[in-house]
């Protein structure tokens, strides 16, 4: 029996959880602290019907602004490619090709706005107007201690896109270190963080998308 709660503890099955309105109470004082935002991220990408997944490297950082939250994610592995979001729009960016795919995301803007900042800065009053909570329990990730909480989404129209998000926050802690959204066709993208910086000094430029004069734009809606 001794042997076996050893293995239990040193595979985190039994490490250290915390009382989700504590964690919840965490997450509101640092929503109403939050500016920008910038993290290392680790992007797992699931295809069921494949069953395989594929792996992105990159960096996230994310503004808010008046008109909507303004997101900038640079991957540098294995393909270069800027994702820029701003408002009611999100553009591709890819360097070799020098080609930017232009997607009108208007109908989804307020959904992208709370997914983009789930967990760094929007308020638990805010997240319980559009999901319902759930406590995952206790995990380990990465040698921290950490407890899971499951978001499942109240909208008919998020649902079609996203049917569970799973935060794992760390105790003590009120930003994830891993992030996970489940989609209908059993896909999913698994993002894990690192470096986490809340509210860094960053300039203006770093929440620009810079295209060279020809590039090529192609609308995929159109």
């Amino acid at each position: 029996m001794k042997i076996a709660l050893s293995i239990l503890i040193c595979t985190g099955v039994l490490a250290s959880a915390e009382p989700l309105p504590e964690i919840l109470a965490r997450m509101d004082r640092a929503a109403g602290e939050f500016r920008s935002l910038s993290a290392q991220m680790k992007r797992v990408q699931f295809t069921a019907v494949l069953s395989e997944s594929s792996e992105m490297d990159g960096e996230l950082r994310l503004k808010r602004a008046k008109g909507g939250t303004i997101g900038v994610i640079e991957f540098q592995q294995p393909e270069q490619r800027t994702v820029f979001i701003n408002g009611k729009s999100i553009q591709i960016y890819y360097p070799k090709a020098k080609s930017v795919e232009i997607y009108d995301a208007s109908k989804y803007t307020s959904n992208m706005d709370q997914i983009l900042l789930l967990g760094f800065g929007t308020s638990s009053t805010e997240l319980k107007k559009s999901y319902d909570f759930k406590d995952g329990g206790p995990q380990k990730i990465n040698d921290a201690d950490t407890t899971r909480i499951e978001l499942t989404p109240r909208s008919e129209e998020l649902k079609k896109l996203i049917t569970r998000i799973e935060l794992w926050i760390p105790v003590g802690q009120s930003n994830p270190i891993r992030a996970k959204f489940s989609e209908p066709s059993k896909n999913y993208e698994l993002v894990d963080y690192a470096d986490i910086k809340v509210n860094p000094e960053l300039p203006d430029s770093a929440f620009e998308l810079r295209l060279p004069a020809k590039v090529k734009k192609i609308y995929p809606q159109k």
